[in-house]
């Protein structure tokens, strides 16, 4: 089994390109092929495939693909490449769970499979931006308040003591170390204190800020984990494989962090399908990940929740669930804001393709695009967790005829969503607690997701 050193060595001696050539001569090139041969079709009229034998294939497909196309450093220029029996090795030796989580509050993060009953592990919040610490706390009490949550992401800070965070400047480390503490305590007020936090840092985007702020005595334990991203298409820098050489050394989790785009390098569902499983082994040889958080993106609307977006990761998420033993969080980045109607029906669907799929756990699918400071609630959390509770009680059969009339309600408003409220709009400050408006909307949207036959109850 390749260890982090024997994967840095190939990232000094493996072979020399320039990222164009990789882009245009190795990577597109090589996936059209591996499409071509295993035959990998979308099919827009099922967005819930059910077809074990074709994941099965795309598997193999993404194994191959792999094998071929390798990973690219962008700072040396050379390509990490990996022979299909690495990679079959490392699958072998997957521990498939991560333990994460202190006291009464830890648990184990595992597997499940399509059409699986098991319920899924309850990961909830964003690392969308928060313009002030009172909204943080209130966003982080509330996600801990909910009963279900086994884990939670913490926003980030856009400023510290009103001086805006700058990537790799001293205001990012105080506002890194200073989220961090936000976060612990709140989660003590919501009487969670050992819920692990599992997007580490999500104020901090240098790595020496990541790392300078993990310190124990700011608040984070190995039991939390830290997100570890790769770079669309394949892409790594010594940036995150510097993370990971320290949280290996520190024996924290390690999240792989990936998302592919589809509409660019990936082309369109079909190659979309075979990245998205081909990241997850990336995650278990490159990054040595305890867990994996995956989210394809369109390139054209910025979201997830398209219908081949979601045909990707039905599929894709089937293919892994099968055969690759990693716990993997599934996020949605939606097109519509909080407090619309759209922002449901959208997250409903998403979910339903994940988690029928097999997906072990789906993040609060994230409003706005994750792009609106304050746009989320611990309402859209709320829906997330009885939606993953729902959806695990469907077939893939069910789930996929309950999709297609979901996107009938949204599908042409994917152009001009509705932009939703933030946070100080929809709910009190003081109290924490939602407003009676968005309340009834809740109430209402619901009903009707159960007259489509989701078991909402």
């Amino acid at each position: 089994m390749l260890d982090f050193l024997d994967v840095y060595e190939r990232a000094l001696k493996g072979p020399i390109m320039n990222e164009e050539d990789f882009n245009l001569k190795v990577f597109i090139p090589t996936l059209r092929k591996v499409v071509k041969a295993y035959g990998i079709k979308y099919q827009p009229d099922v967005p819930v495939p059910s077809d074990d034998e074709a994941a099965d294939s795309l598997y193999e497909a993404a194994a191959d693909f792999l094998s071929q196309v390798g990973v690219y450093c962008q700072d040396t220029n050379r390509i990490i490449q990996f022979s299909r029996d690495e990679i079959l090795e490392a699958v072998k030796k997957a521990p498939g769970r991560c333990l994460a989580g202190e006291g009464k509050d830890a648990g184990e993060f595992g597997l499940r499979r399509p059409d699986d009953r098991k319920i899924p592990w309850h990961h909830v919040g964003s690392g969308i931006v928060a313009t002030s610490e009172e909204v943080m706390t209130n966003l982080i009490e509330g996600y801990g308040a909910l009963p279900e949550v086994d884990s939670v992401a913490i926003s980030s800070l856009d400023n510290i003591r009103g001086i805006p965070v700058s990537a790799g400047a001293p205001s990012e480390l105080y506002a890194a170390i200073r989220s961090v503490r936000i976060g612990r305590e709140a989660l003590r007020r919501s009487g969670r204190p050992g819920l692990p936090i599992m997007n580490l840092i999500a104020t901090a985007a240098a790595a020496v800020t990541t790392i300078a702020a993990s310190a124990p005595q700011f608040g984070i334990r190995p039991s939390d984990g830290w997100l570890v991203g790769t770079l669309a298409e394949m892409k790594i820098d010594f940036g995150a494989m510097n993370k990971i050489a320290y949280l290996l050394h520190w024996g924290g989790n390690i999240g792989a962090e990936s998302a592919p785009i589809l509409g660019g390098y990936c082309g369109g569902a079909a190659g979309t399908a075979v990245v998205s499983a081909a990241y997850m082994l990336v995650g278990l040889l490159v990054h040595k990940g305890s867990y994996q958080l995956h989210f394809p993106v369109h390139f054209r609307h910025g979201c997830s929740s398209t219908r081949d977006i979601l045909w990707a990761v039905s599929a894709s998420c089937q293919a892994v669930s099968r055969n690759i033993p990693m716990p993997v969080i599934w996020l949605a980045y939606q097109a519509a804001g909080p407090n619309t109607e759209m922002y449901f029906y959208e997250s409903a669907a998403y979910i339903l393709c994940a988690v029928t799929s097999g997906a072990p756990a789906v993040q609060t699918p994230l409003p706005a695009k994750a792009t609106v400071p304050d746009a989320i609630t611990p309402m859209e959390a709320r829906f997330g967790i009885e939606m993953s509770i729902a959806a695990s009680k469907l077939n893939r059969d069910q789930a996929s005829g309950i999709v297609n009339r979901l996107l009938e309600r949204y599908e042409s408003r994917i152009e001009e969503p509705p932009i939703g409220s933030r946070y100080t709009e929809c709910y009190n400050v003081v109290t924490g607690k939602p407003g009676e408006d968005y309340l009834r909307l809740y109430d209402n949207v619901r009903e009707e997701l159960v007259s489509l036959g989701i078991p909402l109850e």
